[in-house]
């Protein structure tokens, strides 16, 4: 039995669909800061809050506030400035909700582990994938987690 081409174009439709939505879905409890950060990583800016937007589309739609807050941080005009005005790492951006050997894919008290710490020092992360390990926050919230510092403006 012959499929129709209508009927091909739209299970194919379906499955992107599904696969966008699913690769632009914050993670459960992802503050804001780590979405974007995230997103930015692999798609880039565009010049819009994109993907400020769509969080608070997924998570926080009553945040209506959003963008006037991001603005009046420095972040007026796309996702990007979120972290050239906004925020930034905190002094130990990779003390996260797990321990820090689980976030590297080593055993927490493993001599690697330890190496890692003393090589990089405090200030230094040892691999930018320790950043998309959210400390997580409530439901709905557009704050950001622990391992984001607010940036001040003077």
């Amino acid at each position: 039995m012959a499929m129709d081409k209508n009927t091909i174009d739209n299970d194919v439709r379906t499955i992107i669909d599904e696969e966008t939505a699913h690769v632009f879905a914050p993670r459960p409890g992802e503050c804001l800061a780590c979405y974007v950060f995230r997103q930015l990583g692999e798609f880039g800016c565009n010049g819009t809050h994109r993907f400020a937007e769509g969080f608070r589309d997924r998570t926080a739609p009553r945040a209506t506030a959003l963008l006037a807050r991001l603005s009046s941080m420095g972040a007026c005009c796309c996702d990007c400035e979120m972290f050239l005005n906004a925020f930034t790492f905190a002094a130990k951006p990779w003390i996260t909700s797990m321990p820090f050997g689980e976030v590297i894919g080593t055993p927490f008290g493993s001599e690697e582990a330890i190496d890692m710490r003393e090589r990089f020092g405090i200030d230094e992360p040892p691999s930018a994938k320790l950043y998309l390990c959210c400390r997580l926050v409530r439901r709905g919230s557009t704050q950001a987690c622990g391992n984001w510092a607010r940036i001040r403006r003077w």
